[in-house]
């Protein structure tokens, strides 16, 4: 679960010059390989979302935030024939959220319907924040999961680490439930 500058293994592709990472930063765990959300996606990220339009606002939404903050949202891709799998994405959450500050990074995840409930989402999340703490220097997360039938993401929050912090709205005035990730909470955990 170690951060690797690496060139093309097992078929990542190298990122340009451009890019802020300066080289192809890679998170491998026992099953997955996380790098960057770039542009590079766009095409894999439709393919797995089957939303031309996010795909589009994600992948150039990522390649800002990581140029301008040396983090950002990854790509999971799965280690064995990397194909793209979905999201883990941290980021500034930006305006909009009620509940959750603009400064503050948020947490988001999605992994394509084909591959859920295979716990890749908690594997990448793990692995990700557990980054995120070195590259940031956050000392907090926050994540909102619409209320409704998104029982697996509460679960997920939940193993993190994650709290609930509040209420609150999305974007669009969809009620949320705000949730929280201390890194004091995470670090007693041993992640």
């Amino acid at each position: 679960m170690t951060p690797e500058h690496s060139g093309n293994k097992r078929g990542v592709q190298r990122r340009s010059a451009e890019d802020s990472a300066e080289q192809a930063i890679a998170l491998r765990t026992a099953r997955l390989i996380l790098t960057p959300l770039s542009p590079l996606d766009e095409a894999e990220h439709v393919g797995a979302s089957g939303k031309s339009d996010a795909a589009l606002r994600d992948t150039r939404a990522a390649e800002l935030q990581w140029r301008e903050h040396g983090f950002g949202p990854w790509a999971i891709r799965d280690l064995g024939d990397n194909s793209f799998l979905g999201a883990a994405e941290l980021r500034f959450a930006g305006d909009g959220i009620e509940g959750i500050g603009p400064d503050e990074v948020e947490a988001g995840w999605w992994v394509r319907e084909n591959r859920r409930n295979q716990r890749i989402a908690t594997e990448a999340m793990r692995v990700a924040i557990a980054d995120l703490w070195g590259r940031a220097g956050v000392e907090s997360v926050t994540a909102y999961i619409e209320e409704g039938e998104n029982e697996p993401s509460r679960r997920l929050a939940a193993s993190l680490g994650f709290r609930v912090r509040s209420q609150g709205r999305g974007r669009f005035g969809e009620p949320m439930t705000v949730y929280e990730l201390l890194r004091n909470v995470w670090d007693r955990r041993g992640h």
